[in-house]
């Protein structure tokens, strides 16, 4: 019996459509206002994290740019000549045969339009 009168009585709701309506648009405003603040929240963390990491990175910096220039100062200028450029060519005409010997062995076939070596980088 209870339960028909509590239903009953939110059935007797008496407000009219204006005042449901502002008690509507004012929890929209509240709920859109939480969830903005909750953003701006982790934007400023975020923002936070930022700099202490990037605080944390420069002090280990310092303390590696020291060796570094002693090394820089050591190293000299690689001079390429036509020379070099050739025997580049050549290690490229090896390197293609070796992947290409490699994936006839492995799979049995070599695709189709060939193989391309697009880039070598010498350390």
């Amino acid at each position: 019996m209870t339960n028909l009168v509590i239903l009953a009585a939110v059935a007797e709701d008496t407000r009219s459509l204006g005042e449901k309506m502002s008690e509507a648009g004012l929890n929209t405003v509240i709920g859109i206002s939480i969830v903005f603040l909750a953003l701006a929240f982790i934007s400023i963390i975020i923002a936070i994290e930022g700099k202490i990491f990037k605080a944390i990175g420069s002090r280990g910096k310092k303390k590696q740019a020291a060796p570094q220039a002693t090394e820089e100062k050591a190293s000299q200028p690689v001079v390429e000549d036509a020379a070099s450029a050739e025997s580049d060519d050549a290690l490229i005409a090896v390197i293609t045969a070796a992947v290409y010997e490699y994936e006839l062995q492995a799979t049995g076939t070599v695709p189709a339009n060939g193989l391309y070596v697009r880039s070598i980088r010498r350390k």
